[in-house]
């Protein structure tokens, strides 16, 4: 019997996710709301019958738990941290440890009432100097960190008192709320700053947050194990005790949740999928995302894709539509039709990329390599089907004369690859990497696309720099104007997906779980984002 649910979000996201579109004096806290589907729904059990541990397979770790550098992703991070803000169900944004907020007539002034009580996992009250010493470490120009050009349209942040904080803007910024709901942003406890420094967040003894979970052992590439914060403001979590166990090989891990090692499968390869989703005891869910996934092009001047004719022409010469349908329509995944999904706030669809061999072969003649070349092409198996999608690319571009060499590549590696390196030290022409942010244009563009001012790939990995790009950009996080904002990423999506190229996008990324039947309360929320306080498992 088939069990696949499949739990869609809808498309038309109408909403403004322009942060500075009106007063939100009056907004206060919404209770988290559960899928329209969950996983696993049975009668209510009585208390004892219940599983103490939930135990979730994952592809890969974590490469830091600070929330200001963290690169990997923010499944983890939102089990231990909070922000002032956070994305409701239906993507509108809501109070977390802010319990209320307003702004100035001129948008500069921002004033956040805290949510009284909270505690920190260790037990020390949540207050104003907490979030302080938060944005200015993050501010600190001496010491910036990954994530600080997000934050830098702010000029200060100061506490009026212990439940007050004041954030002036250097100047008006579209998205002050959005921002704040992201995981760069979420609030850590100051005596860690102080003790710890940049060395926080590399082991549980330097992670304190006021989130569901405290982290109480890291072994580093095998797992993770958390336990309940008895001071969690938000009440009591579904389970205990969480294991976040990880299992890099796919085979693995779907023999992990077959075989009841795991309760939980996090990111099952397409095959896996969606036999496991008909097997009996297992229930498969399926969730249109804002990520999309390709090839990255390495636009720096030691790259033959620096020439933007050469990556015109790998763009035409891959048939999108074939390998998606090949490699990922088992699971409804199509061609990408532009450089964002249109879950996002400012997407625009451009089509997929049409397919056009003879139109490679002009352009590699304008480029002056009518012959072709050779490419490297790096892959990483943690992403579905990526080793798979490598070798069909590699046979595409083959066709107009471009001989590809992949390297596959393990976490660690691809991760060290994307953590502010020289062009010199890349050895990649492309690299599959996934694209999105969350649910705003700037955050799926700005970061990774603005040209990088210090010639490392920290936040832009591939060196690409386009002058118009970079104007746009700016201009548009500045504009409070919501259709203006709209048109300036409709001519942005323009230049990168079709007029100089910034990657091959080429297919729209679900997020894909299976679970045993017995788990309940399951639910994934708006940025994608799995629920995993709320979950219960039946003994």
């Amino acid at each position: 019997m088939k069990r696949a649910l499949a739990i869609l979000l809808a498309v038309g996201m109408a909403f403004s996710m322009a942060a500075c579109s009106g007063d939100s004096s009056s907004n206060t806290p919404a209770s988290s709301s559960q899928a329209s589907s969950t996983a696993g729904s049975a009668p209510a059990q009585a208390d004892g019958e219940y599983k103490d541990t939930l135990v979730v397979g994952t592809y890969g770790d974590q490469d830091t738990l600070d929330p200001q550098i963290n690169v990997t992703n923010d499944k983890v991070l939102r089990l231990i941290f909070d922000g002032l803000l956070t994305h409701a169900q239906d993507g509108s944004i809501t109070g977390e440890l802010a319990e209320s907020w307003e702004h100035s007539d001129d948008y500069l002034i921002w004033t956040f009432k805290l949510r009284q009580g909270v505690k920190f996992a260790n037990g020390k009250e949540l207050t104003s100097a907490d979030v302080v010493a938060t944005f200015e470490r993050l501010l600190n120009k001496e010491h910036p960190l990954r994530y600080s050009e997000k934050v830098e349209f702010l000029d200060s942040v100061k506490a009026i008192d212990d439940y007050t904080v004041e954030f002036t803007c250097a100047y008006q910024y579209g998205i002050v709320e959005e921002t704040f709901a992201n995981q760069y942003c979420f609030i850590m406890d100051k005596d860690y700053i102080d003790q710890y420094g940049y060395d926080m967040g590399i082991d549980p003894e330097s992670i304190n947050g006021t989130g569901p979970y405290k982290i109480t052992t890291w072994d580093a590439d095998e797992q993770m194990v958390f336990e309940a914060n008895e001071y969690w403001w938000g009440g009591e979590v579904g389970t205990p005790t969480m294991i976040y166990k990880v299992i890099p090989e796919a085979s693995s891990r779907a023999m992990a949740i077959e075989t009841g090692e795991v309760d939980v499968l996090d990111r099952p390869s397409v095959d896996d999928y969606t036999r496991l989703a008909e097997t009996e005891g297992l229930v498969g869910v399926s969730q249109p995302g804002y990520g999309l996934q390709g090839f990255q092009f390495n636009c720096s001047d030691n790259s033959k894709c620096k020439d933007v004719k050469i990556r015109q022409a790998i763009c035409y010469a891959i048939d999108r539509e074939t390998i998606c349908q090949a490699l990922y329509g088992a699971i409804g995944e199509t061609a990408t039709r532009g450089p964002m999904t249109p879950l996002v706030f400012g997407y625009k669809d451009y089509g997929v990329y049409p397919y056009d061999v003879e139109k490679a072969k002009s352009l590699l003649a304008e480029a002056g390599v009518p012959d072709g070349f050779d490419l490297s092409l790096m892959t990483n198996p943690g992403y579905n089907k990526a080793v798979e999608m490598a070798e069909t690319v590699k046979q595409n571009l083959a066709e107009v004369g471009i001989n590809v060499t992949i390297e596959t590549v393990d976490t660690a590696t691809f991760n060290a690859a994307l953590n502010g390196i020289t062009p010199d030290e890349m050895p990649w022409d492309m690299f599959v990497m996934g694209f999105g942010g969350s649910l705003d244009a700037d955050s799926c563009l700005r970061r990774v696309m603005l040209t990088s001012e210090d010639g490392l790939n920290t936040n832009n990995y591939g060196w690409y720099s386009n002058a118009r790009v970079d104007e746009l950009l700016v201009a548009a996080v500045t504009e409070l104007d919501q259709d203006k904002r709209r048109e300036m990423y409709d001519e942005i999506q323009q230049l990168v997906y079709l007029d100089d190229p910034f990657a091959v996008y080429m297919n729209l990324r679900s997020s894909l779980y299976v679970m045993s039947d017995k788990v309940e309360d399951f639910n994934i929320n708006a940025i994608q984002v799995v629920e995993f306080e709320k979950i219960k498992v039946r003994a």
